[in-house]
């Protein structure tokens, strides 16, 4: 009989797979097998899958870990939008001086420094946070305010992404766990990575690709600073997509990807991602049942590479 054919993976790059992992997959492979009433050979638990030769990079996927490159900013520029802020009554976010944070965006924005630009965007945002004299700790900024300074700032590739922004609002009643909610004009945007190049490593028997993250409207995120660097967590509303998977005993597949937190590492363009299948997947992709039961008690970790 044919191996079932499943829709549900694991990612390195820009998505997720860890060793630990790997060593779960085949307990994990045969349980698929027996829920969906299909045959495939018993795997002892403790036993692992035969070592698969060295497989070919196919065409489109990029075998080395890949990131993209900050742009040079004008930095006095940023300094300038960040102390324009305001609220959406016209409130100044900044009053008096500001040195602490100028040195903090400073360093941030210094092109020697090895930051991707989504560490940048999330850094951006929690000095911001940190460091306004602002009263509230309900904020709901001015976006073309807002909008002037992700622009002059360069933390996305694609300018036309933050034009989509039509609100942002900050939560802060814990000062050190900062939260933030970001509003669309659309139910639904797409934001390419690498340019639409995506992301690509060959794991699994196959490229895993990711392309694009989806956002449903809106999206939110909680910022905390911790000794190794700034950690995002308590991800809503977003999702990465592209195409996931392995090729071996069992053939599985997916394309959504739900991204719970990431920690970036200081002094490094590297990052600790813990991620899980989305809840979407099955939404518009058929699997059995026992599936997507297990796949929510199973979460990844990686350490990679990671930008948009």
């Amino acid at each position: 009989m044919a191996p079932f054919r499943s829709r549900v993976s694991l990612v390195d790059r820009g998505g997720i797979a860890d060793r630990s992992m790997r060593k779960r997959l085949p307990c994990l492979f045969v349980a698929v097998c027996l829920g969906a009433a299909v045959s495939c050979p018993r795997i002892a638990p403790s036993q692992s899958p035969p070592a698969l030769p060295p497989l070919p990079v196919p065409a489109g996927c990029q075998s080395e870990q890949a990131v993209t490159t900050p742009a040079p900013v004008d930095v006095a520029q940023v300094l300038q939008d960040v102390h324009a802020l305001e609220d959406d009554h016209q409130a100044k976010l900044f009053r008096g001086t500001t040195r602490t944070l100028d040195q903090a965006l400073a360093a941030l924005f210094d092109p020697s420094a090895p930051r991707s630009k989504l560490e940048q965007f999330y850094s951006l945002l929690f000095h911001v946070s940190q460091h306004a004299s602002h009263p509230g700790n309900e904020i709901t900024f001015d976006v073309p305010k807002a909008l002037a300074l992700l622009l002059s700032s360069q933390v996305f590739s694609d300018p036309e992404f933050p034009r989509q922004i039509v609100r942002i609002h900050l939560t802060r009643k814990d000062r050190a766990r900062p939260r933030y909610q970001v509003a669309f004009e659309k139910p639904e945007v797409r934001l390419p990575l690498n340019k639409g190049l995506g992301f690509g490593v060959v794991r699994q028997g196959m490229c895993q690709h990711a392309k694009a993250l989806v956002f449903y409207g809106s999206f939110a995120f909680s910022l905390a600073m911790k000794s190794h660097g700034l950690e995002v967590t308590d991800f809503d509303n977003v999702d990465l997509w592209g195409t996931f998977g392995s090729r071996g005993i069992v053939n599985t597949d997916i394309n959504y990807v739900s991204v719970k937190s990431v920690e970036f590492l200081n002094g490094s363009a590297m990052g600790l991602v813990r991620a899980k299948v989305s809840r979407k997947e099955f939404e518009v992709n058929r699997h059995s049942f026992l599936l997507e039961w297990i796949t929510k008690f199973v979460t990844d970790k990686s350490l990679q590479p990671i930008d948009w």
